[in-house]
C-alpha cells in the first residue's frame, strides 16, 4: 500500500489550520451561542424553530444543553439564524511537531531494544552520540512513507 501524497491543494489547506492555543478561549457551546445570537436577534424559540424546521422541544433541549445535535441539526438551526456553521479542525499544537514527535517516540522504542543489546556487551553509545543517532532515526522514520506511525503496538 503506497502513501498518498499531498497536492499543493493539500497543503494549501493544511497551511490555514489554527492551532487552538487553549480551551478557554473557547469557553461558548453550540447551545450558547444559538441562545446568544436568537436573542440579539430578538427571536423567540418558536420562530427560530420554524425557521430551522425543527421541534420548538428539540431547540429547548438543545440550548439547554440537554441535547447534543448533529451537524446537520446545527447547521439548520444557524441557517435559521441566517448564519454559516464553520466546523474545522483546530489542532492542539503544531501538526509538523505532532508528527515527529510521533517518529520520535518510535525511534525511542527501536533504539532502547538496541541499546539494551549493546549494553549487555558493553557497546552502548554515549549521551550525545545517542541524542544524534535518536535524531537519525526519527528523520529515516519520516522519510519513509511505508511507516505506520499510529500502530497500537506503537502505543499510540
Amino acid at each position: 500500500m503506497t502513501k498518498r501524497h499531498t497536492t499543493i491543494f493539500d497543503d494549501m489547506a493544511l497551511s490555514q489550520l489554527r492551532i487552538d492555543s487553549s480551551v478557554e478561549d473557547h469557553n461558548l457551546k453550540p447551545n450558547d451561542w444559538i441562545r446568544l445570537l436568537r436573542n440579539y436577534l430578538r427571536m423567540t424559540q418558536a420562530e427560530l424553530a420554524k425557521r430551522a424546521k425543527i421541534t420548538q422541544a428539540n431547540l429547548v433541549a438543545i440550548e439547554s444543553g440537554k441535547v447534543d445535535p448533529r451537524v446537520g441539526t446545527l447547521q439548520r438551526i444557524y441557517q435559521g439564524l441566517s448564519c454559516h456553521l464553520s466546523v474545522e479542525p483546530r489542532p492542539q499544537k503544531p501538526l509538523e511537531e505532532l508528527l515527529r514527535g510521533r517518529a520520535r517516540a518510535i525511534a525511542l522504542q527501536r533504539l532502547k531494544k538496541t541499546m539494551g543489546t549493546m549494553a549487555l556487551e558493553e557497546q552502548a553509545p554515549e549521551k550525545e552520540m545517542f541524542r544524534k543517532l535518536l535524531e537519525k532515526r526519527t528523520d529515516d522514520i519520516l522519510r519513509d512513507p511505508r511507516e505506520k506511525l499510529w500502530r497500537k503496538e506503537h502505543g499510540g
